[in-house]
């Protein structure tokens, strides 16, 4: 039993020590459902951000998990706020423009691309903000708040590598640094869409 250990381990160790280095797959297949399908909780908490313009609602369901998004245009940014299947607010995302990340987060996303890709272009960035529903609801409303945000981007890429070309979503946090990366996996609605 002790010698099986000892060949596996490594072998474990390195299946386990480098599933880093490989993205994972990402599923995503969005559905429009109708207001009266939102759970209440929800339809309370966009309510209060008193959107202007008109709003669709999605199922989005993934390889593990299912959610309820609200989707939108204001102030000519395109909104997506993410609910848990209880109308529980799990993050809020604003599509931004390359030329709006500060310089830092725009070289950290480029020089990671330059790693990963022999030739890339950017099709999506969205600023990712998640915290307390006060939090995000302060941030909608463009409101000071005493609670801090924990700010992601999110960047959809076309990637070249050495075989082939993927799409993939990248993570980074505030600082640059990449939290993941996932193979974008079509099948139906896009994810893009709005």
């Amino acid at each position: 039993m002790a010698k099986y250990i000892y060949i596996c381990a490594p072998i474990l160790l390195v299946l386990f020590g480098s599933a880093d280095l490989f993205a994972q797959e990402k599923f995503e297949k969005e559905s429009r459902i109708k207001q009266r399908d939102v759970p209440p909780k929800a339809l309370e908490f966009i309510d209060s951000v008193n959107v202007k313009t008109k709003l669709k609602w999605y199922v989005e369901e993934g390889m593990n998990r299912r959610s309820i998004e609200a989707k939108f245009r204001q102030n000519k940014k395109r909104y997506s706020i993410e609910f848990d299947t209880l109308g529980h607010v799990e993050d809020v995302e604003i599509e931004l423009l390359q030329a709006e990340l500060t310089t830092a987060i725009n070289d950290a996303i480029n020089n990671q691309l330059k790693k990963d890709c022999l030739k890339y272009k950017i099709e999506k960035i969205q600023v990712q903000y998640s915290g307390t529903e006060q939090a995000l609801l302060a941030k909608l409303k463009n409101r000071p708040s005493s609670e801090k945000l924990i700010v992601k981007y999110e960047v959809v890429v076309k990637c070249t590598s050495k075989n082939k070309v993927e799409l993939l979503e990248y993570l980074f946090n505030d600082t640059g640094t990449v939290l993941s990366t996932s193979t974008i996996v079509f099948k139906n609605s896009s994810h893009l869409e709005y």
